[in-house]
Protein backbone atom coordinates (compact mmCIF):
# COMPACT_ATOMS: atom_id res chain seq x y z
CA UNK A 1 0.00 0.00 0.00
CA UNK A 2 2.44 2.75 0.99
CA UNK A 3 4.59 1.76 -2.54
CA UNK A 4 1.42 2.53 -4.33
CA UNK A 5 0.76 5.51 -2.56
CA UNK A 6 4.47 6.86 -3.52
CA UNK A 7 4.09 5.57 -7.07
CA UNK A 8 1.32 7.47 -7.24
CA UNK A 9 3.26 10.64 -5.83
CA UNK A 10 6.12 10.28 -8.17
CA UNK A 11 3.57 9.99 -11.11
CA UNK A 12 1.64 13.01 -10.18
CA UNK A 13 5.02 15.14 -10.24
CA UNK A 14 5.86 13.81 -13.42
CA UNK A 15 2.64 14.63 -14.77
CA UNK A 16 2.89 18.31 -13.32
CA UNK A 17 6.19 18.39 -14.97
CA UNK A 18 5.46 17.27 -18.09
CA UNK A 19 2.28 19.73 -18.50
CA UNK A 20 4.24 22.97 -17.40
CA UNK A 21 6.97 21.90 -20.16
CA UNK A 22 4.27 20.74 -22.62
CA UNK A 23 2.37 23.61 -22.12
CA UNK A 24 5.16 26.46 -22.22
CA UNK A 25 4.22 27.32 -18.60
CA UNK A 26 6.96 28.73 -16.42
CA UNK A 27 6.78 27.86 -12.89
CA UNK A 28 7.72 31.21 -11.64
CA UNK A 29 6.76 33.14 -8.22
CA UNK A 30 3.49 33.58 -9.65
CA UNK A 31 2.26 35.89 -6.66
CA UNK A 32 5.47 38.32 -7.17
CA UNK A 33 4.66 38.69 -10.40
CA UNK A 34 0.70 39.58 -10.07
CA UNK A 35 1.51 42.25 -7.74
CA UNK A 36 3.87 43.86 -10.36
CA UNK A 37 1.31 43.04 -12.80
CA UNK A 38 -1.62 44.44 -10.55
CA UNK A 39 0.19 47.65 -10.70
CA UNK A 40 0.39 47.59 -15.14
CA UNK A 41 -2.14 49.08 -17.27
CA UNK A 42 -2.27 45.59 -19.28
CA UNK A 43 -2.29 43.28 -16.84
CA UNK A 44 -2.14 40.10 -18.78
CA UNK A 45 0.57 41.86 -21.15
CA UNK A 46 2.70 41.75 -18.20
CA UNK A 47 1.26 37.79 -16.59
CA UNK A 48 1.86 36.62 -20.05
CA UNK A 49 5.36 38.55 -20.37
CA UNK A 50 6.82 37.94 -16.98
CA UNK A 51 4.70 34.43 -16.26
CA UNK A 52 5.82 32.51 -19.37
CA UNK A 53 9.82 33.70 -19.48
CA UNK A 54 12.02 30.92 -18.10
CA UNK A 55 14.54 33.95 -15.95
CA UNK A 56 11.30 34.32 -14.11
CA UNK A 57 11.32 31.30 -12.25
CA UNK A 58 13.29 32.19 -9.15
CA UNK A 59 13.97 35.64 -9.60
CA UNK A 60 13.50 38.92 -7.10
CA UNK A 61 11.52 42.40 -7.87
CA UNK A 62 15.03 43.39 -9.26
CA UNK A 63 15.30 40.52 -11.78
CA UNK A 64 12.03 40.77 -12.86
CA UNK A 65 12.88 44.22 -13.70
CA UNK A 66 15.66 43.10 -15.50
CA UNK A 67 13.78 40.46 -17.18
CA UNK A 68 11.25 43.44 -18.47
CA UNK A 69 14.77 45.33 -19.36
CA UNK A 70 15.54 42.21 -21.91
CA UNK A 71 12.32 41.62 -23.54
CA UNK A 72 11.92 45.44 -23.98
CA UNK A 73 15.78 45.04 -25.77
CA UNK A 74 14.97 41.88 -27.70
CA UNK A 75 11.58 43.70 -28.96
CA UNK A 76 13.49 46.62 -29.84
CA UNK A 77 16.24 44.48 -32.23
CA UNK A 78 13.19 43.09 -33.47
CA UNK A 79 11.73 45.87 -34.80
CA UNK A 80 15.29 47.54 -35.68
CA UNK A 81 15.66 44.12 -37.91
CA UNK A 82 12.09 44.47 -39.61
CA UNK A 83 12.59 48.41 -40.46
CA UNK A 84 14.29 48.54 -43.42
CA UNK A 85 12.01 45.75 -44.96
CA UNK A 86 9.40 48.09 -44.35
CA UNK A 87 11.13 50.82 -45.63
CA UNK A 88 11.54 49.20 -49.22
CA UNK A 89 8.31 47.92 -49.43
CA UNK A 90 7.35 51.60 -48.68
CA UNK A 91 6.56 54.12 -51.78
CA UNK A 92 5.38 57.30 -49.64
CA UNK A 93 8.52 59.41 -49.24
CA UNK A 94 7.00 60.88 -46.27
CA UNK A 95 6.49 57.34 -44.39
CA UNK A 96 9.97 56.66 -45.68
CA UNK A 97 10.77 59.57 -44.01
CA UNK A 98 9.15 58.78 -40.64
CA UNK A 99 10.49 55.32 -40.20
CA UNK A 100 13.86 56.85 -40.77
CA UNK A 101 13.26 58.52 -37.74
CA UNK A 102 11.90 55.68 -35.88
CA UNK A 103 14.63 53.68 -36.74
CA UNK A 104 17.14 56.45 -35.68
CA UNK A 105 15.21 56.64 -32.16
CA UNK A 106 15.12 52.65 -31.73
CA UNK A 107 18.94 52.96 -32.21
CA UNK A 108 18.76 55.16 -28.89
CA UNK A 109 16.65 52.89 -27.82
CA UNK A 110 18.22 50.03 -27.83
CA UNK A 111 21.16 51.56 -25.76
CA UNK A 112 19.04 52.72 -23.18
CA UNK A 113 17.38 50.02 -22.13
CA UNK A 114 20.96 47.75 -22.41
CA UNK A 115 21.70 50.67 -20.19
CA UNK A 116 18.94 50.40 -17.82
CA UNK A 117 19.66 46.66 -17.76
CA UNK A 118 23.46 47.11 -16.77
CA UNK A 119 22.40 49.62 -14.06
CA UNK A 120 19.67 48.08 -12.54
CA UNK A 121 22.56 44.87 -12.58
CA UNK A 122 24.22 47.30 -10.64
CA UNK A 123 21.83 48.43 -7.98
CA UNK A 124 21.88 52.05 -9.83
CA UNK A 125 18.16 52.16 -9.89
CA UNK A 126 17.72 56.26 -10.20
CA UNK A 127 19.89 55.53 -13.37
CA UNK A 128 17.58 52.82 -14.56
CA UNK A 129 14.40 55.73 -14.47
CA UNK A 130 16.68 57.83 -16.49
CA UNK A 131 17.55 55.66 -19.41
CA UNK A 132 13.77 54.00 -19.43
CA UNK A 133 12.71 57.71 -19.26
CA UNK A 134 15.05 58.77 -21.77
CA UNK A 135 14.00 55.54 -23.52
CA UNK A 136 10.17 55.77 -23.56
CA UNK A 137 10.39 59.50 -25.03
CA UNK A 138 12.48 58.13 -28.04
CA UNK A 139 9.81 55.44 -28.55
CA UNK A 140 6.96 58.68 -27.99
CA UNK A 141 8.72 60.65 -30.92
CA UNK A 142 8.78 57.67 -33.17
CA UNK A 143 5.22 57.11 -32.25
CA UNK A 144 4.32 60.95 -32.39
CA UNK A 145 5.95 61.41 -35.85
CA UNK A 146 3.31 59.97 -37.86
CA UNK A 147 1.07 62.57 -36.61
CA UNK A 148 3.00 65.80 -37.37
CA UNK A 149 4.99 67.09 -40.74
CA UNK A 150 2.36 66.20 -43.03
CA UNK A 151 -0.66 63.91 -43.03
CA UNK A 152 -1.71 61.78 -40.28
CA UNK A 153 -0.94 58.50 -40.75
CA UNK A 154 -0.71 55.17 -38.65
CA UNK A 155 2.74 54.08 -37.88
CA UNK A 156 3.52 50.37 -39.11
CA UNK A 157 5.36 49.64 -36.14
CA UNK A 158 2.71 51.16 -33.80
CA UNK A 159 2.25 47.23 -32.31
CA UNK A 160 5.85 47.34 -31.60
CA UNK A 161 5.76 51.20 -29.88
CA UNK A 162 3.15 49.71 -27.53
CA UNK A 163 5.23 46.34 -26.49
CA UNK A 164 8.51 48.64 -25.90
CA UNK A 165 6.11 51.00 -23.70
CA UNK A 166 4.29 48.78 -21.72
CA UNK A 167 7.85 47.08 -21.17
CA UNK A 168 8.89 50.08 -19.78
CA UNK A 169 5.95 50.08 -17.73
CA UNK A 170 7.16 47.25 -16.30
CA UNK A 171 10.81 47.93 -15.48
CA UNK A 172 9.67 51.30 -13.72
CA UNK A 173 6.87 49.26 -11.55
CA UNK A 174 9.70 46.59 -10.23
CA UNK A 175 12.31 49.25 -9.84
CA UNK A 176 10.16 51.87 -7.86
CA UNK A 177 9.70 49.35 -5.23
CA UNK A 178 13.30 48.83 -4.91
CA UNK A 179 14.05 52.33 -4.81
CA UNK A 180 13.98 54.10 -0.66
CA UNK A 181 10.86 55.67 0.07
CA UNK A 182 11.20 59.44 0.53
Amino acid sequence: MGNLKSLCSVATIFVAIAYFCFNGVVVADIALIKSICKQSQDYDFCVTSLGTDPRSETTDVRGLAMVSASLAVIQIQDTLGRIPDIIKQTTDPVAVRRLGVCENDYDGLLGNFQNAFRATSNNAFQDTVKFVRDGAKQVADCHNIFRKDGPIATSPIEGDDVKVFKLAELVLIAIYRLMPKI
